[in-house]
């Protein structure tokens, strides 16, 4: 049986509303037409994805999944069709995107505001999250693409070099090494280190870098946040390698040091990363190259753009 478009609308509606009534009436309809499409649907894609009961009407997880889903796809649709009717319009729709948390909150928060404010009639949708569920969320399409590090499953995911994000070392004010003007790993390894935990992009780059160059790696702590890191490095508990980008963010501390590594090549690579032999929509591609742009201009100062 193949899916009917009024159909999915009358899903998406009930997604928001959470109510056959109010769902109903958003879309005009009475509430036994709405409750027939909902079955229709159900009985199309061969899964329940709705859960009913005298109180309350929630989406089961095959919902949750197939609305995240068709919530893009019908706006992807809606934007090709008032491309047609006006292309000034070519970027109303929506765009999804996972980013490492020290990129989103070091880029995104202007970089959104620009394009909102330029293309106010585009939803954008911004997960800030660790790299393995970044990469889990482009495979499984819930978003359009990614900013992080080099990827694991490279024969499915397609990555574009936009910068690298050189590590630098934290350590208190009060620390031996604070008076250095660079700090070789030899030196730096000679202390107890705070690392964010397994599953990070910087755990995993800093993991690779240090074995290539014959040391072990064993932090004193690992944490799941690198936030928290600032507060660990004060208390004089440990020092961290970490990214210049993750690295800013703690400068609002005036008992921190961030001094730069006799190590140039220690560095991450960031970029884009989306499914192979897919390409972005319209309005995703025009928000990936404002990222872009942002990565190379003033907001990427901590990194070196390719």
């Amino acid at each position: 049986m193949a899916l009917s478009l009024a159909n999915i609308r009358g899903l998406l509606a009930l997604a928001e509303h959470l109510s056959f009534r109010r769902a109903a009436e958003a879309l005009n309809l009475g509430q036994p037409a709405l409750s027939a499409q909902i079955r229709a649907l159900e009985d199309a894609v061969g899964v329940a994805l709705v859960s009913r009961t005298t109180r309350d009407v929630r989406l089961t997880p095959e919902g949750e999944r197939f609305v995240a889903q068709m919530r893009r796809l019908t706006a992807e649709m809606d934007s090709v069709v008032a491309a047609l009717r006006d292309p000034a319009l070519l970027l109303a729709g929506r765009v999804a995107f996972s980013c490492i948390p020290t990129v989103a909150a070091h880029i995104f928060p202007k970089v959104i505001k620009r394009f909102r404010d330029k293309h106010p009639g585009v939803a954008i949708e911004m997960h800030d999250e660790e790299t393995v569920r970044l990469e889990r969320r482009i495979l499984s399409r819930e978003v359009d693409f990614g900013i992080g590090g080099v990827p694991r499953w490279r024969d499915e995911l397609e990555f574009t070099r936009l910068a690298h994000d050189p590590f630098v070392l934290v350590c208190a004010k009060t620390h031996p090494l604070a008076r250095r003007g660079k700090v070789h790993l030899e030196e730096a390894l000679q202390y107890p280190l705070i690392s964010l935990s397994k599953g990070s992009n910087i755990r995993a780059t800093t993991e690779t870098y240090l074995s290539r160059q014959g040391y072990s790696f064993s932090p004193a702590y690992s944490l799941k946040q690198h936030y928290t890191i600032g507060p660990m490095v004060e208390a004089q508990l440990g020092i961290s390698l970490l990214p210049n980008t993750a690295a800013a963010s703690l400068k609002v501390s005036p008992r921190l040091r961030v001094i730069p590594l006799d190590h140039p090549d220690f560095t991450r690579e960031l970029g884009l990363i989306k499914r192979i032999g897919e390409p972005l929509t319209p309005v995703a591609e025009a928000f990936y190259q404002a990222t872009a742009q942002a990565l190379r201009g003033p907001a990427g100062k901590h990194m070196t753009s390719e």
